[in-house]
């Protein structure tokens, strides 16, 4: 693949340049110099068939004429940097900032201006504010043609820039990033070539990242993090919404979450824990999914709960401005014994069998509740259970609280 580079560079027909103009061509980038700013801005303003690519800045150069400038500033870069930021509405062109003016080299004012227009999205290797000239060629080239060819992925992180921020905040890894910009990619161009499960593990683990980040605040319940490290989703959810947990035994008196947020990520971790790769999956849970993507064959469901994490991310960063108050948070806090399990007459829900699948999985549906229950099949068979059969039942949750189970049956 051939690369086509614009460079303002006031001496971009100097020998001094002559160095990085073979590397690029030996990397088969086409560099087309001018000399002020204005003039490449303009350009690039112009160039409605996106022929340049990228950019490169010199730092210390004309901002429109040797006359006008008097002597070099960085007055020519700041112009580009603010007009290229202008344009990422657009159309997104990676940039680079290139100098060797000592100067540039020793003073730290020129990093903090250069490092506000990287505040929301930065091309090239983290660590580089600006790319020095005789010492930094190779990396600005590798990098320039890294930028372009992730130049679509950008874009989207650029459209979706609050989320990410959010993301890299919530220290979110790169890889997970990646996989989210997947699914922004799968939304634009509708190809719906995503298999949507594989992404629902990913998506429980959005909803982790949240609740971890929550957890340094006391927002979260240091119970909802077992000894392993590992976070318990479901209970997490029942705590953040102001609700008794299944097994931990203890309650905020806050709702920290809205009614809306509590019961679209109590949906969400429900429906991902049924068609998400993992060990932990319900068996009935899974089947129920599966006879739904069957019926649908669309990757919609998967952008639905996409954007349900999204909102999640938006909420936490604006919550967690006010919110963050360790000592008070942790104030909120209350031990509920209520949740303990006990074999009393409470715990007796009454229901009707509404349908035994094929594989032997029956769906017991209680009169005082629309969420179904599902029985194992060796329960089915044991109790020759049918469609129709009433039955009263006395359930537990499974051990890491995200499912509840039938542990007794009496048939009616």
């Amino acid at each position: 693949m051939s690369y086509k580079v614009l460079l303002i560079d006031d001496r971009h027909t100097d020998a001094s340049l002559e160095a990085i103009k073979k590397m690029a061509k030996m990397g088969n980038i086409e560099l087309v110099g001018v000399k002020y700013h204005t003039e490449g801005i303009e350009m690039l303003q112009k160039d409605s068939s996106f022929e340049f690519q990228a950019v490169i800045l010199d730092a210390f150069g004309f901002k429109k004429s040797d006359a006008d400038e008097g002597k070099e500033t960085n007055s020519g870069l700041y112009y580009s940097l603010k007009t290229l930021s202008g344009l990422m509405s657009s159309r997104v062109i990676p940039w680079f900032v290139y100098t060797g003016h000592p100067k540039n080299l020793s003073d730290e004012d020129f990093l903090e201006q250069i490092s506000v227009y990287q505040e929301n999205y930065k091309f090239g290797r983290p660590e580089l504010i600006y790319y020095t000239k005789t010492l930094h060629e190779k990396e600005l080239l590798q990098d320039i043609k890294i930028e372009i060819d992730n130049l679509e992925n950008s874009q989207i992180q650029l459209q979706h820039k609050h989320v990410f921020q959010i993301a890299n905040k919530i220290n979110v890894p790169h890889e997970d990033i990646n996989n989210l910009v997947s699914i922004f990619k799968s939304i634009q161009t509708y190809s719906n070539d995503l298999e949507p499960s594989l992404y629902f593990t990913q998506l429980r683990m959005y909803i982790e990242y949240v609740f971890r980040d929550a957890a340094k605040y006391n927002i979260l319940h240091e119970k909802c993090i077992n000894e392993k490290g590992q976070v318990n989703l479901a209970e997490s959810s029942l705590f953040l919404a102001g609700e008794k947990t299944n097994r931990l035994n203890v309650k905020c008196n806050k709702a920290h979450f809205s009614k809306i947020m509590a019961e679209n990520i109590k949906n969400l971790i429900f429906i991902t824990g049924a068609a998400s790769h993992t060990s932990a999956v319900d068996p009935a849970a899974n089947m129920d999914y599966q006879e739904y993507r069957k019926s649908t064959k669309t990757p919609y469901l998967l952008y639905q709960l996409t954007f349900v994490v999204c909102d999640l991310f938006v909420w936490y960063d604006n919550y967690i401005k006010d919110n963050n108050d360790s000592s008070i948070n942790k104030s909120f806090w209350v031990d509920s014994n209520e949740n303990q399990t006990s074999s009393t007459d409470s715990e007796w829900l009454e229901g009707t069998v509404i349908r035994i699948a094929e594989n032997g999985w029956g769906t017991f549906k209680p009169d005082n509740s629309s969420t179904p229950i599902y029985i194992h099949p060796i329960a089915v068979g044991k109790e020759n259970i049918k469609e129709e059969s009433r039955l009263k039942v006395r359930t537990e949750p499974s051990p890491d609280g995200t499912k509840v189970h039938i542990k007794e049956i009496i048939k009616l």
